[in-house]
Parts: C-alpha cells; structure tokens; sequence
C-alpha cells in the first residue's frame, strides 16, 4: 500500500499558533478591540471563555479512525482492500474509495501518526473556526487528497494524512488573511512553511508516501478555508472605545450564525 505519513511536531504547532489561538471565535460574528496601553495598538479583547474552546469533532474523528482500525484487524483486511484507493477499481465505478480512503490505515504504526498529527492540530482550527467550518475543511481535504491522488499516483492508498495536511493549509490561510492582526505573522506563516516543507521532503525521500495525496489535500484545505474560513474585518468602533470586527468569509452557508448586525 502507498500511505501517507505526515509528522507534524506539536511544539512547532503550538508555538506557530500560540499568538492568535484564542482570539478568533468561528461561531461569534463580532469581536472587539481595545487599545493596548500608551502604544495605541490593536489588540483583541475576546477571552479565552469565548472561543469555542471545544475539541469535540477532533475527538470524534480520532475514535472514527481508531474504531474503523480495529474493524479492519477483525474482518482481516476485507475492509482495506474494501475502502482503499485503488485506481483500477475506481475506473470501474466503485466512486466511494475516495471517501473512504481516508479512514483506513495500512499499519498500527501509521494509524497512531495521523492520530498524532490530528490530535496536534485539530482542536487549533475546530477553535479558529468554529465545527461546522472544521468539519467542512477536514471532509474537503480528504476528498481533494483523493481524487489528486487517484490523477496522479498509481498506486494503491490509504490513510487521513491528506486531510491533516488541509487542517494545515487552514491554519496557513487563516495567518495570511489576519497578517495584519497577527502579531508575529511573518514568523507563524514561516514556521508553517517549514513544516509543510519538511514533510514533502520526507515524502519525496521515503518509499510508500502519497505526497500527490499530502498536496491534494493541502490545497482543497486552503481553498475551502478562503470560501467559508474566518474573514474578520473592522466594521466601527463602540462606545466604550473598542473597535467590533465583524466575521466576512466570502461564502458563509456554513457559519454558525447568520451575519446580521446586533
């Protein structure tokens, strides 16, 4: 089996996202801005409490793919080569390989790689942008990884690691949309670019790795984040001196709330 295998270094992670990570809330359409002492510079007056603080759909993908794991190990393999990307069979209209592809692993080893990887960054974008947006993201990414994937790599796959690779382009897209409210978003944006680097790298030097799959699922990540994902913009300033940003996202079907004024 070709898989996927992506490391994502929880240090790296964290310290990439430490400076926005509770100040963007995906369900709440308004933030507000204070002044930040005599320096007069823009910082976000939303707590952590507001957030959504939640890791609720990271946990249940994490059973997902733990449970269909041990169901694979019970039906000796028949679930694997049920639900794999396998081109062949694609052609011949068996269409949902590439859903399924990305809830199957091909070794114990690979399994709890991507449950790393996942638990790492999950709970960073299901809090940026809210479950519904988090989910869209994951689903999206996972079916992208497929399809480029079943274009441009023959060989048989399996595995969740390209639709942790589009959890990562959400997090690059987030950074570059908000570069301006982000203090040190040069640096974030730099560290995510190493490790997305780092990992192609590894993918190009290692046998059995989709790297068409990591880059498939990076980009349907990115995009779909630029159509739905958190788009915060400066609407007025309230009474008390705060500035309210409003959340703008080119597509907003699936927000948590309609964007009305308050």
């Amino acid at each position: 089996m070709g898989i996927g295998n992506f490391r994502f270094a929880n240090d790296v992670v964290w310290s990439s996202c430490s400076s926005y990570f509770c100040f963007f809330n995906g369900g709440e359409q308004r933030k507000y801005f204070g002044n930040e002492g005599n320096s007069g510079s823009s910082k976000m007056g939303t707590s952590r409490r507001n957030s959504f603080n939640t890791r609720k759909w990271t946990n249940i993908l994490l059973a997902i793919n733990v449970l269909i794991y041990v169901a694979q190990l019970a039906t000796q393999g028949k679930l694997l080569l049920w639900g794999a990307k396998i081109n062949s069979l694609i052609d011949k209209g068996q269409i949902w390989r590439l859903a399924t592809y990305s809830l199957l692993h091909a070794n114990i080893g690979h399994l709890m790689v991507n449950c790393y990887s996942l638990n790492s960054i999950g709970p960073t974008v299901e809090n940026l942008s809210g479950p519904r947006r988090f989910l869209a993201v994951y689903l999206t990414s996972a079916i992208s990884s497929a399809a480029t994937s079943y274009w441009f790599c023959k060989a048989p796959a399996v595995g969740a690691s390209g639709a942790i690779f589009g959890l990562v382009g959400s997090v690059a897209v987030f950074v570059m949309r908000h570069r301006y409210m982000i203090r040190d978003a040069k640096e974030d944006l730099q560290h995510i670019a190493q490790v997305i680097f780092l990992n192609m790298v590894i993918g190009l030097m290692s046998r059995g790795i989709d790297n068409w799959g990591h880059l498939g699922g990076l980009l349907g990540g990115a995009a779909v984040s630029w159509l739905i994902g958190p788009a915060w913009k400066y609407e007025s300033m309230a009474s008390d001196g705060r500035r309210i940003f409003s959340d703008q996202p080119p597509l907003f079907y699936l927000t948590d709330r309609k964007q009305k004024p308050q």
